[in-house]
């Protein structure tokens, strides 16, 4: 390989993905440690364990390295079940030296994500488990997972902040991801209304839903509010992204009322609770505010809360009738197929369709439908007209 081009040693080098076969090429000369660096650097993920956060802290202090960090991804795991263990049920040989060591590994680690030059993007994955320095997997007592996950969270704002106060000609992390979040009283994220000039023009976060959380709480009525996760108004985010992928979620605290982001442009919303009433504090309120701006929206397994069937129902047909008339600017709307449904809350089963509603109000479903079908076809015929 010494004599071969270094047009051909680059061809290799960019044709190679496994990361083993990566470090073996890297070692062969520093032509082709050189050529493999950015590449085998460029997205640096980080395991739940003392081990991985000392290994990736090495590399973060790296002079040579720093600047190929694009991404960095906390404990990615594929098909992963995710399952809270109640208190009672959690394991009591838990080290709670260990689990510190954890955390203060965790905490060196994420703070240093302000000397990436380069970095761009950060996922959080949270896992209710971790490796022990014996290497083996371990349930967390839902007390230590969720103080785990406030570390993380607060090293990476705290992070930002050091890095939006710096001098630095470097933009910081764009987009934040993060997954599988107990959500906490919002006294607990005083870090995140701390960070005056968010950088972030992306923000994805997947929330643990109302009947996941039961299995710690006991409760299937109660949540945290993710509006303590949302930055301060601000300029910069341009998409949110609030999701429940496994159940749905709802928060009765929840007040969006003072947050508006003046150059936001897509909103996803999945397996979303909407409240009885409309309010200035309510989601509908949120999407309106961002009326003149929002070019997609994706509604995906929302639902209505009823509270009582005695009370007037609050229809989709009217929800899908105001956006299609205020949301003039949109140009994509992605919503499931059988369309957004109707939810009571049961205090044993947490919140479940509404099984008898179409019986009770005739008509009801057929106008949902055709609400949202006038408003998908008025979205495509404005995108259509401006071209």
């Amino acid at each position: 390989m010494h004599n071969l081009p270094i047009e051909l040693v680059k061809e290799i080098v960019d044709n190679v993905s496994d990361t083993p076969d990566l470090f073996h090429l890297r070692a062969v000369n520093s032509t082709c440690r050189d050529l493999v660096d950015p590449n085998l650097f460029h997205r640096i993920c980080i395991g739940n364990s003392v081990k991985s956060a000392q290994n990736v802290m090495q590399i973060f202090a790296s002079p040579s390295l720093a600047p190929f960090i694009h991404e960095v991804v906390y404990d990615p795991r594929d098909n992963h079940p995710f399952l809270l263990l109640r208190s009672s049920d959690a394991e009591a040989c838990c080290d709670e030296i260990e689990i510190a060591e954890l955390e203060e590994a965790l905490t060196e680690t994420f703070t240093s994500l302000s000397n990436l030059p380069n970095l761009q993007s950060v996922t959080l994955n949270f896992w209710p488990s971790f490796i022990s320095q014996s290497g083996v997997d371990t349930r967390d007592h839902p007390y230590w997972f969720t103080s785990r996950q406030l570390t993380v969270l607060h090293s990476v704002y705290h992070a930002m902040k050091n890095n939006s106060s710096s001098p630095s000609p470097y933009p910081g992390i764009r987009s934040l991801t993060l997954n599988n979040v107990v959500l906490m009283p919002a006294a607990s994220y005083d870090f995140v209304r701390s960070l005056k000039d968010s950088p972030l023009t992306q923000l994805s976060i997947s929330v643990v839903s109302n009947s996941e959380l039961f299995a710690w709480s006991g409760s299937k009525t109660l949540n945290g509010s993710v509006q303590a996760l949302l930055p301060i108004p601000n300029g910069s985010l341009t998409s949110l992204e609030i999701k429940s992928p496994r159940g749905l979620y709802h928060s009765p605290s929840a007040q969006f009322s003072t947050h508006t982001y003046p150059s936001l442009k897509s909103l996803v919303l999945e397996n979303i609770v909407l409240d009885h009433t409309t309010s200035t504090d309510g989601v509908e309120a949120f999407i309106l505010r961002h009326k003149n701006t929002l070019k997609k929206l994706e509604m995906k397994s929302c639902v209505n809360y009823i509270q009582s069937v005695s009370n007037p129902i609050r229809r989709w047909a009217t929800i899908w009738e105001q956006l299609r008339e205020e949301l003039t600017e949109l140009e994509e709307v992605v919503v499931d197929d059988g369309g957004c449904g109707y939810a009571v809350l049961n205090t044993s089963e947490g919140y479940i369709p509404h099984a008898a509603l179409a019986d009770s109000t005739p008509g009801l479903l057929q106008d949902d439908e055709q609400s949202l079908k006038d408003f998908c076809e008025c979205v495509t015929a404005r995108t259509a007209g401006s071209l």
